[in-house]
């Protein structure tokens, strides 16, 4: 068998792997169930150790180990007074496909069994095959594993930053731990005969491994987003979609359900719309998405088009007569409680669940924005689906686009004119029957003819109006909030309250809601810092049409000694300093830190060992302060070669050495302790005359790392 520390070193690379997942469950999750895995691991093989006769059984007792360690930490919830059950086992089957359900979830992902269990599954693998390997083949190949389950890891979401270099690190000690020898002979041989120590070949691997994840984040091309594992499998997630709220709008809107009650909430922020659906695919007859919808993980972050500050609202929702799977949410949800496996629609927003709650909470964020940074804000083209298709577009409805917004270029003040000449030019339908319908026959009546409408063909509208113009935009439907609330502090929504709204891409901002048919406050005050009061603020200064100026392109920047970037790349340049100062501190203070830990390890041997070790000190000492050693050298050779370095008190200490080496080596009787305290007396004295040397000599003796190697 291999010896503890290779042993340690094999699980210890599996564990880093499985901790490599962190960023999909958090580490906190998955800690405890990987490191049990690992720990039995161990110790099954301390006990193999123990009884050689167990040696042919271990894979077996692995596995039955690692499973049971698995279902106590994982599957608590399926055992009978800590025993597994056979629901306990059925779990564990369903694990192996629990890898699948995580590419189809928002991460990070709820730290579930149904998701979480393929993790402790692939160390458990890997410590298996890790151990078996190191006992047939050379040592590093029993970290390939290991590496296999980092690779895995790297496909979900690829670490970077200090998270990688903490990794690279780690990996560097698990390959010194496989490649130091067992005794200290072997290391003598090799530094004797030039070859790279297992130690040094250790520390190249890690400079190495953390250079590399510095590079890789440089040259990270045009800051190109990774690959992830999760772009293939989520097209596969399932998309059953049932009806959509837009065809269902005019019904609400009619006399006869306009009173219904849909849901009542109460929340800790300003709510200006609560949304069902988002939709941004026009064939020329009907609106949809073709979004995947994901589990909700533990918590969605704002996606990376949200730069500017957000903002955190909380709401209770109790719902009464709305059907489907839709659940009212907003813009940038964050986590939904109280409802059993909710999906989301990440780019739209949109929440769906198998089958509706009583109640549930909702968290989301909102960005923290002013009329003023509107105003001066471009749109994002890249944006998805913001300029999706419009199918067949009738030309009489092209040239209505470019007299709108007379050719202007695209930005969020354009788009505020584009609402404001729709709020001018086309008028909301009153009475019944309502107007029904989005597709090309409907809007050319009402675009074209100004035959009047509901917020369904004005949203749908102004949607098409826009992406001719260049203005990412979508279409929303979903409900505006009432105009205040019941007697017990809860807002009651009902169907009349249903409605469609367009909601344009904005830089910086994400998606941002507009209403060409003014009816989003109609009746009600507008509230302070709401987006309906941004957004009000900014059609107040917005200039009309012909006077709005195009942004004006900034030539490009000329190139400086002090640009942060090179070629287009960025260089992590704080990243690098701070682990260039924190390498710098590793080496001040650990590298005389080892050298007295050596000292103290060699002091601490009896008998002639002792006296090998003052050697081998004395040797070393010398060979800090720039004496060249050679492997065939003796304690008289060193004095004769140190004379340029060493005074009389120095010399003489290495005398008493080469003293108590003869008479342990040639004296042929056994070496007493008091040789050896002798023989480190003359170690003593030869660190005394040195001290007559120069301070910076000193110095830099003191930091000098061949020596340790």
């Amino acid at each position: 068998m291999s010896t503890r520390r290779r042993t340690a070193a094999v699980l210890g690379s599996a564990l880093i792997a499985g901790l490599c997942f962190g960023p999909v469950f958090g580490v906190r999750s998955l800690l405890v169930p990987v490191a049990a895995v690992c720990l039995v691991s161990y110790l099954i093989t301390e006990l193999c150790r123990a009884v050689p006769a167990l040696l042919a059984w271990r894979p077996i007792l692995v596995v039955v180990a690692g499973l049971v360690a698995i279902i106590e930490a994982v599957l608590r919830e399926t055992t009978v007074v800590g025993l597994p059950t056979a629901d306990s086992i059925g779990a564990l089957g369903r694990g192996l496909t629990s890898w699948q359900l995580t590419l189809e979830s928002t991460w990070p992902a709820r730290p579930d069994p149904d998701l979480v269990l393929f993790v402790p599954l692939l160390v458990l693998l890997a410590c298996l095959l890790g151990l078996e390997l190191l006992d047939r083949l050379p040592p590093l190949a029993a970290m390939l594993p290991g590496l296999a389950v980092l690779g895995v890891s790297q496909l979900y979401i690829a670490l970077s930053g200090f998270p990688a270099v903490a990794v690279a690190l780690g990996y560097g000690v698990v390959v010194a731990g496989l490649l130091l020898p067992d005794r200290a002979a072997a290391s003598d041989k090799a530094r004797s005969t030039g070859a790279l120590t297992p130690l040094a070949a250790g520390a190249i691997v890690t400079v190495i491994a953390v250079l590399g994840s510095f590079a890789v984040s440089a040259l990270n091309l045009a800051d190109s987003t990774p690959y992830t594992l999760q772009q293939e499998q989520s097209a596969a997630a399932p998309r059953n979609r049932p009806a959509n709220p837009l065809d269902e709008l005019a019904g609400r809107l009619s006399r006869a359900n306009s009173e219904k009650v849909v849901f009542r909430y109460r929340s800790s922020g300003s709510v200006g719309r609560w949304r069902q659906v988002s939709l941004d695919d026009f064939d020329g007859a009907n609106w949809n998405t073709s979004h995947p919808f994901l589990r909700l993980g533990s918590k969605l972050p704002p996606g990376p088009e949200v730069t500017v500050p957000v903002e955190t609202s909380q709401a209770e929702v109790e719902l009464a007569g709305l059907s489907g799977p839709w659940l009212p949410g907003q813009l940038l949800p964050s986590s939904v409680s109280g409802v059993d496996e909710p999906k989301v629609e990440p780019i739209g927003g949109t929440l769906a669940v198998a089958e509706l709650p009583g109640s549930y909470g909702l968290t989301w964020s909102k960005p923290v924005v002013d009329a003023k940074f509107l105003l001066r804000a471009g749109v994002d083209p890249d944006a998805p689906g913001g300029l999706g298709d419009l199918g067949a577009v009738p030309n009489e409805v092209s040239a209505l686009a470019g007299q709108a917004l007379a050719d202007r270029r695209a930005t969020f003040a354009t788009a505020l004119a584009l609402e404001s000449f729709m709020r001018k030019e086309y008028k909301l339908a009153v009475g019944e029957p309502l107007p029904t319908g989005h597709g090309w026959p409907r809007l050319r009546r009402f675009l074209e003819d100004k035959v009047p409408g509901t917020s369904e063909q004005f949203a749908a509208g102004y949607v098409a109006l826009a992406r001719l113009s260049g203005i990412p935009a979508r279409l929303v439907v979903g409900f505006r909030a009432p105009v205040k609330p019941d007697a017990d502090g809860w807002y009651t929504v009902r169907n009349g309250d249903a409605l469609a709204w367009p909601e344009v891409a904005v830089e910086g901002v994400g998606w941002w809601p507009l209403d060409p048919a003014g009816q989003a406050q109609v009746g009600k005050p507008v509230v302070p810092g709401s987006d309906t009061d941004v957004t009000d603020q900014a059609r107040a200064e917005v200039p009309p049409i012909n006077e709005i100026e195009d942004p004006v392109v900034p030539p490009p920047a000329a190139e400086s000694s002090a640009d942060r970037s090179w070629g287009g790349f960025r260089i992590p340049f704080l990243e690098i300093l701070v682990v260039a100062a924190s390498l710098l501190v590793l080496w001040v203070v650990g590298v005389p830190l080892l050298k007295l830990a050596r000292a103290w390890r060699r002091r601490r041997r009896t008998g002639s060992a002792a006296v090998v070790g003052a050697w081998a000190e004395a040797r070393d000492r010398l060979r800090a302060h720039g004496v060249p050693v050679t492997s065939g050298m003796t304690v008289r050779d060193l004095a004769s070669a140190s004379a340029d370095v060493t005074d009389e008190r120095a010399r003489q200490g290495l005398g008493v050495v080469a003293a108590a080496v003869d008479q342990a080596l040639w004296s042929g009787g056994p070496a007493s302790d008091e040789l050896g305290r002798t023989a480190w007396t003359g170690v003593r004295e030869l660190r005394r005359g040195l001290r007559s040397r120069p301070w910076q000599d000193r110095l830099f003796a003191a930091l000098e790392l061949r020596s340790l190697i």
